[in-house]
């Protein structure tokens, strides 16, 4: 049912998803490269066989915003938010370490057609690499 996204952390993505009346979990490790952007999309892949489910079976998405890296978070955001829309389904946004009942009081209460928008911890940090 719920699909949660947490690539706030610097050299892991974690997947969570509402299966069985429990949370099954995924830790991913971060490949250390910007041209690596569609690791993300991988890490999904790669989950949702490992569980045997589809992208149909996710009936709401919820993302972890408000920390972690400003390109981390927006690539969370825009990723839930296009699924969301494809797929027709809820996304709502979570903080670091949500409540796991909340989120799924929260998922059922949420409608589709409403989009979340990326929180972060501080100011962009747009670094020169000349």
């Amino acid at each position: 049912m719920l699909l949660i996204i947490d690539n706030t952390e610097d050299d892991k993505t974690v997947l969570s998803f509402w299966l069985n009346k429990k949370f099954v979990q995924q830790t991913f490790k971060k490949i250390p490269s910007s041209r690596n952007n569609d690791s993300l999309l991988i890490c999904l892949d790669k989950f949702l066989s490992k569980l045997k489910i589809s992208l149909k079976d996710i009936k709401c998405l919820g993302v972890v915003v408000g920390s972690g890296r400003f390109t981390s978070t927006r690539l969370a955001v825009t990723m839930a938010n296009t699924l969301a829309y494809g797929l027709h389904i809820p996304v709502i946004k979570l903080l670091k370490n949500f409540d796991q009942n909340l989120a799924l009081e929260a998922a059922r209460e949420s409608v589709a057609g409403k989009y979340i928008m990326p929180e972060y911890s501080a100011e962009a940090h747009i670094q020169n690499k000349n």
